[in-house]
Order: structure tokens, then C-alpha cells, then sequence
């Protein structure tokens, strides 16, 4: 979920009873019954009762776009996207595709399009336009999407604004009266790939129901009743009522001792909607193997794209219980980036078992043309799981701030490092139960993340205490802004920052490095050179330069290390915790 809160009341979100919650995993969800409704909750405006809570009946609806039939072209023209442009000059093509395996397309960074025309059947009864989701994988680099001439959505920037959105899975929601139902449609795609890849690289690719998403991701179980929906429907009501009379204390009687969603307490959920309203879109009821009551909806924060959640609730206190995740989005109004900016956070298992324990903070930087968004298709809280589990290292809290291609810099391209510094880690030792100084806080970062790990390391040593980079640019300053602003961080070389420290600055932090010997930038022979020049001051490091190139599969496998370093640091400066209060039981499993 995407949510906009304020530091300044960050500090009343943490409380011992909120806080108290069994472990989460995201259980396996049980059901697929459609039961459309649509809750609107935004403060000072008045409560529409019951709006939308009908129940519409059981739809399970699909058109799977993936595969052949589809017409490709590169360059650019906004005319491509009308229905009645005729694509029958275009290459044939098929996607899910990946522009690297084709020899035409393999160096080419640039525009394409995408079209595809295909017949819908006649409308099934019970299905909107807006009950359908227009589903298109994931697309290098940015995209824009036309149904039958209408945008539907776009996701990253083009040029001059590129901004690539490899990793984030595309969703589009078209408006009522969009589709030609019983007759010819016509999808147009417009991407744009700024560096290497290029195309449709994952599905699905159609046009779905929620029910037939979640039956794709591997999501069966138990239809939703009728008198199940209207459950849910009265207690989604009664938190309507409460904003429209902006009666917090109402609305947290909605909500379950120990409610905790996406990385919200009670207390924070309660400080969110008093600022800000949300509407729930095409939300479907179903059960789960627990018996719990989930609705699959589509919620919009006032000024934040939709995005969709599930929402627990118990079948019989009339309480909304949270998800309990330990992997998600959070999001908050930036004054650097003068923007709402995302960054995503783990947190470890005892984490949603105890109520008042802290733990130390690892901040983890993306590389080039990424986001906080790629560690999800890494699967980094399964990864983080095992090594905690495996290798017997710290519970750790773990940040991914979302770093663009802005090098961690102050420029005219993203002020990155007064967002990092001066907003996003305040702001966590505030939101969340951190050990908030030096000694138990960590900066990792992979290529440019690495870079930027040395650099907001080594800058900031009162923030900092131990520092890894992976594949990092130690060799090149901050490629970002202006030439006059790149001449101006030039000395923000990795390289060049050590060898102007003395060991004993050096010596308050704890290093880890690595780079392949294959690494077609050159970082791996960067990584040597940082370990000369580190032992030529008599600086301990850990550092590894092995087989491998500027890849996943060389790094990632190095992680055990890398956090291997920072469980030394934090472990090195025991830390005493408060005592941990009674904490309150559920009778719901969070594996």
C-alpha cells in the first residue's frame, strides 16, 4: 500500500499493545467468489451509506493477450495508437518477449510499439469495464498503454524525463464504456527502452478479472457468503462513517488489538486517515484457509496511484486484523525530492512477534535505472529469511530507499542524499523500532548503490557505522546532473575519498567490497584497488574479487557476507532491551 504520513507524528505511532502481533508470511489465500462493491472514505465529506456493498455474483473472466498475433515496430508516432491505423507493415511478433535475444533489437535503446488486435466475447454477466484489470507483465523500460484509443495507464518516463521502471509490474484499471464487448479491440503499447533489455519481459498479458489474477498466481479456496459480504460491507461502513465525522476513536473501534498493515499500528493507520482520504475500488470477498474474511480491492490515497491490497478481517469481532506483512511499500511526501517517494522495508520475524524489542538497520541502494521496487523481484525478504536462518545473522530491519539513477547526490537530477540522510532515516527511526544511532546502523549498496554506500557512508560517519558495496563504481565519481554539477561531486570518488582519510577516520567503520573478474565496467578491478588502498592505512576490510561479470548471479550469492559484516558491527555493541510487555494473543497463524 502506498501512504503519505507526517514525521512530526511519527512518534505517537509506536505503542506496546499496536505493536503486539504473531509472525507473517503471506498465507496461501483460500477462494475466489466476485462480490463488487466500492467504499469511498475521504475526511469532511458525507457518509453515502452502504455505497456499492452489493453483491454482484461469482465471476471468473479472461483473455489471455500473451503469445502471437501481436504487430512490433521501433520509433515513435502518437497516431499508432488509434484503432484504425493500419499495422499491417509491422513485424509479426509474440510477447512475453526479451529485445536481447533478438539480433536486431540487442544494442538498440529507443521507442517501439506494440499492437494487438483481438475480439472480446459477448459482456458476462456481472462484469463491468472497471471490474477488469489490463494486466501487461513487466515492461523495460517505461511504457504507455491505449485501448481501443484510450490511455489506460503508463508507468516509468520518457525522454527527456526517462525514468525506467523495469521491476514494477504493470496494472491498468480502463474506465466503464472503454471495452468492445462482442466485437474487435485493439491494445497499443507504447515503451520505451533507455539501456540494455528492452521489451515485455514477464506476463501475464491480458485482460483479467481479480479472481483470474489471483487463480494465475496460484491463489484457490472458499466462495465469500452473502451474508459474509454483508459483514464486511457494514464494518467498511462504519470506518466510512467515522472519517466523514472524523471520529478517530470509532474508527479504531474497527480495528483489532495488535492491527498491523503494510507498516501500520492502529495509531499510524489512525494519524493516515486524519489526514488523508482513500477510496476502495472493485473490492471482492472471499475466505481464506483460517476462515479470516479477505477483500481483494483496488485503494487509492488521496493524490497516490491505485494500488491493489488485501484487507483482513475477523469473521466475528467486526475488527479489520491487517496483514502482518514483513515486506512492503511505504511511501511519504518528500521535501527534497518535492514529491511522494516510495521505499520499501523487511522486517524480521521476532519483529511482529514482540511489542517493544529494537533492532539495527541495514539501508540497502539500488543501481542504476532501479528502484526500491526491483528487491521485490528479487524475492529479498525470502533471501533475508534464509540468511537470518541459515547463517545465524542478526535480526536486522532493512531499508530500500528508492535511488533512481541520481548517484545519491544533490543535483538537478533528484536532491537523493538529503532525501536518504536527512529524511528517510529519521523518519524510520521513527516509524519503526530501530536502535537509532551509529553503531547499529548500516549502508550496502549494489553497482551505483555501491558507490553511493561509500560515499553517504564515509560522508556521514555519525549516521554510519559499517559499510558494503557489491559490484560497486568505486572507481567513478557521481554520474548524475548537470557537467557542472558532475565537476563540482568529483571528489566523491570512492577511491579518492579513502585516500585523502587518515586510518583513524577510516577506522570507524567496518568495510566489505567484491567485484567480478569479468565485470564489464571494471568494477572488479575497482574493488582491487579500493583493498590496496584500504591496506596500505593498515585498514581491516573484508574484501573478495572472484569469477563472474556485472550480474545477480555474481553478487547475490556474496549477501551472507556482506550482512555478515554488518551482524559483526551491531553484535560488536550489545544493545539492552526493553522489557518486553504481556503480549496480546490471536488465534491467527502469520507464518
Amino acid at each position: 500500500m502506498l501512504r503519505v504520513f507526517d514525521g512530526c507524528v511519527g512518534a505517537s505511532w509506536q505503542t506496546a499493545e499496536e505493536q503486539s502481533m504473531p509472525d507473517h508470511r503471506l498465507v496461501k489465500l483460500l477462494a475466489v467468489v466476485l462480490v463488487a462493491s466500492s467504499v469511498t472514505v475521504v475526511p469532511g465529506e458525507p457518509a453515502v451509506a452502504d455505497a456499492g456493498c452489493a453483491t454482484t455474483g461469482s465471476v471468473d473472466f479472461g483473455v489471455d493477450l500473451a503469445g502471437g498475433g501481436w504487430r512490433f515496430t521501433t520509433g515513435d508516432d502518437p497516431g499508432w495508437a488509434a484503432p484504425s491505423f493500419v499495422d499491417t507493415g509491422w513485424r509479426d511478433w509474440a510477447v512475453p518477449d526479451n529485445w536481447n535475444n533478438d539480433a536486431a533489437l540487442a544494442s538498440y535503446d529507443g521507442f517501439a510499439w506494440y499492437r494487438k488486435t483481438f475480439v472480446l466475447p459477448e459482456r458476462p454477466v456481472g462484469v463491468t469495464d472497471s471490474a477488469v484489470v489490463a494486466a501487461l507483465g513487466r515492461i523495460d523500460d517505461a511504457d504507455q498503454a491505449f485501448l481501443n484509443g484510450t490511455e489506460i495507464g503508463k508507468t516509468g518516463g520518457f525522454p527527456p524525463g526517462f525514468d525506467s521502471t523495469w521491476e514494477v509490474p504493470r496494472e491498468y484499471y480502463p474506465a466503464d464504456g472503454v471495452l468492445n464487448w462482442g466485437g474487435t479491440n485493439v491494445l497499443a503499447v507504447r515503451m520505451y527502452d533507455g539501456t540494455g533489455g528492452g521489451g515485455f519481459y514477464s506476463g501475464p498479458v491480458g485482460l483479467f478479472s481479480k479472481a483470474r489474477l489471483r487463480a494465475l498466481a496460484g491463489i484457490t479456496g472458499t466462495a465469500a457468503s452473502r451474508a459474509q459480504v454483508a459483514y464486511v460491507c457494514r464494518i467498511l461502513s462504519r470506518q466510512q462513517r467515522a472519517m466523514a465525522s472524523h471520529d478517530l476513536r470509532g474508527y479504531a473501534a474497527t480495528l483489532a488489538p495488535g492491527f498491523f498493515h503494510q507498516g501500520d499500528t492502529a495509531a499510524r493507520r489512525l494519524a493516515e486517515v486524519a489526514a488523508s482520504g482513500y477510496t476502495d475500488a472493485q473490492a471482492e470477498v472471499f475466505v481464506d484457509d483460517q476462515g479470516r474474511l479477505v477483500v481483494d480491492t483496488i485503494r487509492s490515497w488521496t493524490g497516490a496511484p491505485p494500488q491493489r491490497e488485501m484487507l483482513y478481517f475477523d469473521p466475528r469481532k467486526g475488527v479489520e486484523l491487517g496483514d502482518h506483512a514483513r515486506f512492503f511499500r511505504d511511501a511519504y511526501e518528500s521535501a527534497a525530492m518535492e514529491r511522494r517517494m516510495q521505499f520499501n522495508v523487511y522486517l524480521p520475524k521476532s519483529y511482529t512477534r514482540t511489542t517493544a524489542r529494537r533492532y539495527p538497520v541495514v539501508y540497502m541502494l539500488n543501481g542504476l535505472n532501479g528502484s526500491n521496487i526491483e528487491w521485490e523481484a528479487r524475492d529479498m525478504d525470502s533471501v533475508l529469511d534464509g540468511l537470518i536462518r541459515e547463517k545465524g545473522l542478526e535480526e536486522t530491519i532493512v531499508v530500500f530507499p528508492d535511488g533512481g539513477s541520481g548517484w545519491y547526490v544533490d543535483t538537478s537530477a533528484g536532491r537523493f542524499k538529503s532525501m536518504i540522510v536527512g529524511e528517510i532515516v529519521p523518519l524510520v527511526d521513527r516509524a519503526y523500532r530501530t536502535i537509532p544511532d551509529r553503531e547499529h546502523r548500516g549502508i550496502s549498496g549494489v553497482s551505483m548503490g555501491g558507490q553511493g554506500a561509500f560515499t553517504l557512508g564515509l560522508t556521514h560517519p555519525e549516521l554510519f557505522s559499517s559499510i558494503a558495496s557489491h559490484i560497486g563504481a568505486l572507481s567513478i565519481p557521481p554520474l548524475a546532473g548537470t557537467a557542472a554539477e558532475q565537476a563540482a561531486n568529483a571528489g566523491l570518488r570512492p577511491i579518492t575519498m579513502v585516500t585523502a582519510l587518515t586510518a583513524e577516520q577510516l577506522g570507524r567503520h567496518r568495510f566489505y567490497f567484491d567485484g567480478g573478474d569479468q565485470d564489464e565496467y571494471g568494477f572488479g578491478t575497482a574493488a582491487r584497488s579500493m583493498s590496496v588502498a584500504l591496506a596500505s592505512k593498515g585498514v581491516r576490510h573484508d574484501y573478495q574479487l572472484g569469477p563472474g561479470n556485472h550480474a545477480d548471479s555474481y553478487w547475490m550469492p556474496k549477501l551472507d557476507r556482506s550482512f555478515g559484516l554488518h551482524s559483526e558491527q551491531f553484535r560488536a555493541h550489545p544493545y539492552r532491551q526493553p522489557k518486553e510487555p504481556r503480549p496480546v494473543r490471536s488465534p491467527y497463524l502469520w507464518p
